[in-house]
């Protein structure tokens, strides 16, 4: 993706400032919305072999041939396992389209009818920018909350690693470095397996995945098309080691049953729609013994961190995130199924540890 000039971010801040006095802080339980998978049983047949990703930065897997021949990801619409690389599921049709480096597997874009044009992909992101600006009139646009669309304006996935991701380190974040260290450390087990950087932004975590060439299959996953642009971008500019780049619902996991050896999803929650959703979701993708390594804001959390006018160093507006305390999100992981959990505590970042 280019950066914006200089004259682009001139015009935006000041629309960016206005905004955000519209963001309010939601209630971090929200009632769960039905999953569009659910009931569905997505097999596992012994044969199929999952490539991927885009048509311009295929992907290369070492795991060994006979994890390659295990199918990973299964159609959103039907559940079918299925390889990015066949375009589309052999089962029901849905498409699985390379847009701008990535495959986008959403439920929306794998309908029959899907528009396949990249032309589409920015009037998706015109879309959310516009959601978020006429947030400022106290408006939410249905299907749309704040705190995901904010993330699909091509501005702020530019800032993200220009300042913006830094600055949590003032509510207790280690630190990507630091942060990396303590995620090999929990998927000590996972070396040659597969493991996915959910919500990966613009892809901090995952290329130091995949440049440890600890693992056998890499895979980076956001809702935000302009994140995955800059996932791809900065891969590309860092000759980073191939691995997989898929747009996906967190609530819709294009993933099997039982498929995905460790999960690593870093300051994310609170920008899920529907966390409960997306925490069922990654405990049904996870293998027996997977594990789910995260971070997330806690309740108390300073203005100057999280509120969108501090960041962009404009006028201060209110927050578009939701918050936890470390006894909900326990709360949260044991809904979801996980045997084992724990929630540390580093000022107000909690690091969440999970087996299933």
């Amino acid at each position: 993706m280019p950066r914006p000039s200089a004259l682009l971010i001139a015009l935006a801040l000041p629309l960016l400032a206005s905004f955000s006095d519209a963001f309010s802080l939601a209630p971090s339980l929200r009632p769960g919305r039905p999953n569009p998978a659910a009931g569905v049983h997505r097999a596992r047949p012994a044969a199929a072999r999952t490539v991927l990703c885009s048509a311009e930065a295929p992907a290369l897997s070492n795991a060994p041939e006979e994890e390659a021949a295990t199918p990973i990801y299964a159609c959103p619409q039907c559940g079918t396992p299925c390889s990015l690389d066949q375009g589309s599921c052999g089962e029901c049709g849905a498409p699985f389209t390379p847009r701008g480096g990535f495959v986008d597997m959403t439920p929306e874009a794998t309908k029959v009818d899907a528009p396949k044009e990249e032309s589409e992909v920015r009037r998706g992101q015109a879309g959310s920018i516009l959601a978020t600006a006429i947030a400022s009139s106290g408006v939410q646009l249905p299907g749309r909350p704040l705190r995901q669309e904010l993330f699909r304006t091509p501005m702020v996935s530019w800032m993200y690693e220009r300042g913006w991701r830094n600055s949590f380190k003032q509510a207790g974040f280690p630190g990507i470095e630091r942060e990396f260290e303590l995620v090999q450390e929990f998927f000590e087990d996972k070396a040659n397996k597969t493991v996915i950087d959910l919500s990966c932004g613009s892809g901090l975590m995952v290329r130091r995945l995949a440049s440890s060439d600890r693992y056998g299959k890499v895979i980076a996953v956001d809702f935000s098309e302009s994140m995955l642009g800059e996932v791809v971008k900065r891969a590309e500019e860092e000759k980073c080691p191939s691995f997989d780049v898929v747009r996906a619902d967190v609530a819709n996991m294009p993933f099997g049953d039982n498929t995905i050896d460790a999960i690593h999803s870093g300051a994310a929650l609170h920008c899920w729609p529907y966390v409960q959703d997306g925490l069922k979701e990654v405990h049904r993708t996870l293998k027996p013994g997977g594990s789910f390594f995260a971070t997330t804001f806690l309740w108390g959390i300073p203005d100057q961190v999280v509120s969108l006018g501090e960041n962009l160093s404009s006028v201060s507006g209110r927050r578009a995130y939701r918050f936890f305390s470390p006894d909900e999100l326990k709360w949260l992981m044991k809904g979801a199924g996980f045997g084992e959990v724990d929630v540390e505590q580093l000022d107000r970042c909690a690091i969440i540890r999970c087996k299933k």
